[in-house]
């Protein structure tokens, strides 16, 4: 991406003091049912003849970790939706379309075919490529996982920061090899 402006402008999306969880969760707090609301919520379904009391029960929960503002599924949708809508703003789509579009090459992992990602993926201009399932083989990150893997299996390391050195002098030593690229470049064709 050419233009630093904009450049700028994604950061300060993705890194917005409205995505921290307390600013998130004061908001839900402020949505939840409170006092008296929540209350006869729960006795509504607590005498409810239709259902019996281990189905009320078990409506009550769900009710109850729906009005959790402490609720991590909850504050994670929110998160989501935040960071979308500071992404997609005009300005933002407008410079993008004048940009060369990123291709981006991807296997078939959930996170990466979430409805967040592939909404970003528009907002951003990214072109998602997404691999054949089960072809490790046209996926140049798995060759080098397996070379890092060969390394750490034969050296010798006795605590964690070790380890931590040893992968990524390999990570290193195996980026910066070009044969890697070139090889797969080569496969590709």
């Amino acid at each position: 991406m050419l233009n630093i402006e904009v450049k700028q402008l994604i950061e300060d999306a993705i890194t917005n003091s409205n995505l921290d969880d307390d600013s998130i969760k004061r908001k839900l707090a402020q949505n939840s049912l409170h006092g008296m609301d929540l209350i006869n919520k729960v006795n509504d379904e607590l005498y409810n003849e239709k259902t019996t009391n281990q189905e009320s029960i078990t409506k009550i929960k769900k009710m109850l970790n729906k009005e959790d503002s402490n609720n991590p599924n909850k504050i994670k949708k929110e998160k989501e939706k935040r960071l979308l809508s500071n992404l997609d703003k005009a300005f933002i789509r407008e410079v993008l379309s004048f940009e060369i579009p990123i291709d981006l090459v991807l296997d078939n992992a959930k996170i990466h075919s979430s409805d967040l990602s592939l909404a970003a993926f528009e907002i951003l201009n990214i072109n998602p490529i997404f691999l054949p399932v089960r072809s490790p083989d046209l996926n140049p990150i798995e060759d080098l996982w397996r070379m890092i893997k060969d390394r750490i299996y034969k050296t010798y390391y006795s605590t964690l920061n070790e380890l931590i050195e040893i992968f990524e002098g390999g990570f290193k030593d195996f980026v910066e090899s070009e044969s890697l690229y070139e090889n797969w470049l080569k496969d590709m064709v």
